[in-house]
């Protein structure tokens, strides 16, 4: 059989992603979101979590933009001078690389982040990260030791089987090769721990070029099993023009797709099961 589970990043992050999050849950084929506790529309996104009980809802666990949850001078591996996170992934590793990355620190705000999202009221079905943090050796290590004292029982793993496409980008497309090698490490880590991932991940290749076709294209190859498909549904508005992301149009696209009826009826004639976390 095939089970699918359509998760979107980025929950909080403004009151137009989640409100795109909402809407493509209730009226398409969005079963699964993400939510990131330090980011300005966190309250928004648990009020409307819990209006929205079908909707599994796990961690983006945030380590690369904003400011941190923990009290920053606990965790200052983590930070600039400025007090916020890096800003990127890469910038995280070099200073893993660099032996300046204190695993400790990243346990502290893991568990800030968690115990946010679980004191505000929402379970949580599974984690992933922003800007695929967890990939990182360092830190997917401190994920499978901390989770499982929360319940959590459940990670993604954003190793993407590599498949040139000529609608994507070339510098995504390599950076979903380099990704899936990285993922290798973490694989093992989660195999041995226990950890529920699902068996296939998309997404990573066409962030912010999604089509029609390829979307189909995808329904239409779904590996049997279960299948990740990650997203970034949003609206294009002025509170996210403030943000530091570069998905913006992209986003409102994304949430058309998502409710298209072609895409909807795709998946009701493959007999593929809309899922959460909390189903695998």
């Amino acid at each position: 059989m095939k089970f699918l589970i359509v998760n979107a990043d980025d929950f909080g992050l403004t009151g137009g992603v989640n409100r795109a999050v909402i809407e493509a849950h209730t009226r398409g084929i969005l079963t699964s979101t993400t939510v990131m506790a330090n980011m300005p529309a966190f309250e928004d996104a648990v009020r409307l979590a819990k209006a929205h009980l079908s909707l599994g809802v796990g961690l983006h666990f945030n380590i690369t933009q904003g400011a941190p949850v923990a009290d920053s001078s606990s965790i200052r591996s983590l930070l600039d001078e400025r007090g916020e996170f890096l800003g990127t992934s890469t910038a995280l590793l070099f200073r893993a690389l660099a032996g300046k990355l204190r695993i400790p620190e990243v346990d502290i705000e893991l568990r800030a982040q968690i115990e946010k999202v679980l004191n505000a009221g929402l379970p949580l079905t599974h984690l992933d990260s922003h800007k695929h943090a967890h990939a990182l050796p360092q830190v997917v290590g401190v994920i499978t030791r901390v989770i499982g004292d929360y319940g959590i029982r459940a990670v993604r793993l954003p190793r993407e089987q590599w498949r040139f496409d000529a609608s994507a980008k070339w510098t995504q497309s390599f950076g979903a090769l380099g990704l899936a090698q990285l993922c290798r490490i973490s694989d093992g880590r989660l195999r041995r721990s226990g950890v529920r991932r699902a068996d296939a991940f998309f997404g990573v290749t066409q962030t912010g070029c999604w089509t029609k076709s390829w979307l189909l294209d995808l329904i239409a190859r779904l590996p049997d099993g279960v299948s990740e498909l990650m997203s970034h549904p949003g609206y294009d508005d002025a509170e996210l023009g403030q943000t530091k992301t570069r998905l913006r149009a992209s986003r409102a696209d994304e949430l058309s797709l998502l409710t298209d009826p072609d895409v909807i009826a795709a998946v009701r004639e493959r007999d593929i099961q809309l899922i959460s976390y909390a189903g695998i």
